[in-house]
C-alpha cells in the first residue's frame, strides 16, 4: 500500500510538473510576443544581458580578490581598450576590403568560367567535353554571374547599412554598457532577491534553470566568438601567405560564416576558391587549403574544448536542431538552434531524473552524457 501511494505521489508530481512546463512555455511565447512589440525599447537591455553573460565570470574571478565594483571597472576598461584598438586598426581595412571584394565578386565568377573553358572544355584542339555539358555549365555560369551581382550588391548595401547602424546605435550601446555595469555590480544580490520571490518548493528548480541557461548560453556565446576569431585569424594569415586578394576580408567573412553550421564554412570555402581562381589555379588550391586548415583547427580542436562542456549534444542532435531551426526560422534558427536545444535537453534531464528519482546520464552516454561542468 505504501509503495502504491509513493508511486501515485510520483505520478502526481510528474503531472503537475508537466503542466507547469506547459504553462511556462505559454508564458515564454506570450513574453516573446510582447518583447517583439517592444523590440526597439528593449534593445539596450538585450545588449546589456550580453555584456553580463560575457563578463560575469571574469568579474566573479576578480571580485574574489578585490571589491566587486572595482572588478567591474577593470573588466570594462579592458573591453573599452579592445574596442578602441579594433575600431582604430582592424575595422577600417576590413570594411574597405569587404566593399572592394563585393564589387569584384561577379568578375571572380567570370574568371572561374574562363579557367573551366580553357582547362576542361578546350584544353587542346579537337578535345573537350560533350556539348550538352558545355551548355549546362554555360547556363550555370550565367546564373552564377547574375547571383554574384546580387550578392555583391547585398554585401555592399549591408556594409553601408552596418556602418550607419553602428553610428546611429551609439546611444543604445552606451546605455547597454551602463545597464550591464549596474547589473554586474549587483548580480549576487539580484539573484538572491529574484530567487526569493519564488515559492520555496520551486527555488531549486529555478536556480538550476538559471544556472543551466547561464552556462549554456554564456558558454556558447563566448565560445562562438573565440572560434570565429581563431578561424578568421588563421584563414586571413593563410590567404595572405597564398597571395589571395582581399585576404583580410575573406578571413573575417570565414570567421563570421563559421557561426552558421555546415552552410557557413562551405560558403567561405567557395568564396576563397573564387578569389584564388582570379589569380591562378595554384593560388586557388592554396586558398582552399588555408580555409580548410582554419576550419579543421576549429572542428577538431577548438569546438570540442570550448563548446563541448557547455553544450553536450550528440552530432545527431546537432543536425536535427540545425535542420529544424533552418526550416522554422531561417538563418537565425540555424544559429540559435544548438544553444536552445542544449538548454531544453539539460532541463529535460534535470526534471526527468528528479521526477523519476533515477539517473539517466552516464560518463559514456551518447545522447545523455554526464555534464562536464555544472558550474552556475
Amino acid at each position: 500500500m505504501t509503495e502504491q501511494a509513493s508511486q501515485a505521489e510520483r505520478w502526481r508530481r510528474t503531472f503537475f510538473r508537466a503542466w507547469a512546463l506547459i504553462g511556462l512555455l505559454i508564458l515564454v511565447v506570450a513574453l516573446g510576443w510582447v518583447l517583439g512589440r517592444m523590440s526597439s525599447a528593449i534593445v539596450p537591455f538585450g545588449l546589456g544581458l550580453l555584456v553580463v553573460m560575457l563578463l560575469r565570470r571574469p568579474v566573479d574571478w576578480l571580485a574574489r580578490r578585490m571589491n566587486r565594483t572595482v572588478a567591474v571597472i577593470v573588466c570594462y576598461l579592458v573591453v573599452i581598450a579592445a574596442f578602441v584598438i579594433a575600431l582604430t586598426f582592424i575595422v577600417p581595412p576590413v570594411y574597405s576590403q569587404i566593399a572592394a571584394f563585393a564589387n569584384a565578386l561577379p568578375g571572380y565568377v567570370q574568371e572561374a568560367y574562363r579557367l573551366w573553358d580553357t582547362m576542361v572544355v578546350h584544353p587542346q584542339a579537337g578535345a573537350g567535353i560533350p556539348g550538352w555539358l558545355q551548355t549546362v555549365v554555360l547556363s550555370l555560369k550565367d546564373r552564377l554571374v547574375a547571383s554574384a551581382a546580387d550578392w555583391s550588391s547585398a554585401i555592399a548595401s549591408t556594409a553601408l547599412s552596418t556602418g550607419g547602424s553602428i553610428a546611429s546605435g551609439a546611444f543604445e550601446f552606451v546605455l547597454a554598457m551602463v545597464i550591464g555595469f549596474f547589473a554586474l555590480v549587483d548580480l549576487p544580490r539580484l539573484r538572491t532577491e529574484i530567487y526569493g520571490l519564488a515559492p520555496a518548493s520551486w527555488r531549486s528548480d529555478i536556480a538550476h534553470f538559471a544556472a543551466t541557461l547561464s552556462r549554456v548560453l554564456g558558454g556558447w556565446l563566448k565560445g562562438t566568438m573565440i572560434q570565429s576569431a581563431v578561424v578568421a585569424t588563421i584563414a586571413a594569415l593563410g590567404l595572405t601567405i597564398a597571395g589571395v586578394p582581399y585576404a583580410l576580408a575573406l578571413g573575417v567573412l570565414a570567421g563570421l560564416l563559421n557561426i552558421v553550421p555546415y552552410i557557413g564554412p562551405a560558403i567561405a570555402l567557395l568564396l576563397a576558391l573564387a578569389a584564388g581562381l582570379f589569380v591562378s589555379p595554384g593560388t586557388a588550391v592554396w586558398a582552399v587549403v588555408a580555409v580548410v586548415v582554419a576550419q579543421q583547427v576549429d572542428a577538431l580542436y577548438m569546438a570540442p574544448r570550448i563548446l563541448g562542456k557547455q553544450v553536450d549534444l550528440h552530432p545527431l542532435l546537432v543536425v536535427f536542431a540545425f535542420l529544424t531551426g533552418a526550416a522554422l526560422f531561417g538563418v537565425v534558427g540555424m544559429v540559435l538552434s544548438v544553444p536552445v536545444l542544449a538548454v531544453a535537453k539539460a532541463m529535460f534531464v534535470f526534471w526527468y531524473e528528479k521526477g523519476n528519482e533515477r539517473q539517466i546520464t552516464t560518463e559514456d552516454g551518447v545522447l545523455f552524457p554526464t555534464p562536464k561542468d555544472e558550474e552556475a
